[in-house]
């Protein structure tokens, strides 16, 4: 009966760490397992040309420090920009420039401007009255009522 023996080469070695530390960053958080598995994927390099376990160690610990001090804070600054907070609801329309569509009285009893093709009752939070077709930003919002200033054209 033969014995199967399994040679897995050194790289194969590097790469199958490099897939595990992949795995185990789904799993933590901060972007730091992956700059050691960007390490392992770099030490794929000297075992492929022959070089020792020494050399490829080397090229593990540099390609993984290198990956912490450029790599994290690269990864990190484009993962907090695409998480930024989303305002949802009303608060999506504080900042929204619209245009009014009835005539806004300077003691807000009535005056409305219409949002995404939808009509709000709004209050001028300077006092003032405002002409319809006048652009307006919406600043704040009371219960169902938009608050709104008009842009300065400086």
């Amino acid at each position: 009966m033969e014995h199967l023996t399994f040679n897995i080469l050194s790289w194969q070695w590097w790469l199958v760490i490099a897939i595990l530390l992949f795995i185990f960053e789904i799993f933590s958080p901060g972007f730091v397992v992956a700059c050691f598995g960007v390490g392992a994927l770099i030490a794929i390099v000297p075992a492929l040309i022959g070089l020792g376990i020494i050399w490829q160690v080397v090229f593990f610990c540099a390609g993984s420090i290198l990956s912490l001090i450029y790599l994290r804070p690269f990864v990190n600054r484009i993962s907090k920009r695409s998480s930024r907070r989303r305002e949802t609801g009303m608060d999506a329309l504080i900042g929204r420039k619209v245009k009014v569509s009835e005539l806004i009285t300077s003691d807000g009893q009535q005056g409305r401007v219409v949002v995404d093709g939808d009509s709000w009752r709004a209050v001028n939070v300077d006092g003032g009255s405002i002409e319809v077709g006048t652009m307006v930003e919406i600043v704040s919002y009371d219960s169902i009522i938009l608050k709104v200033r008009l842009i300065d054209h400086k």
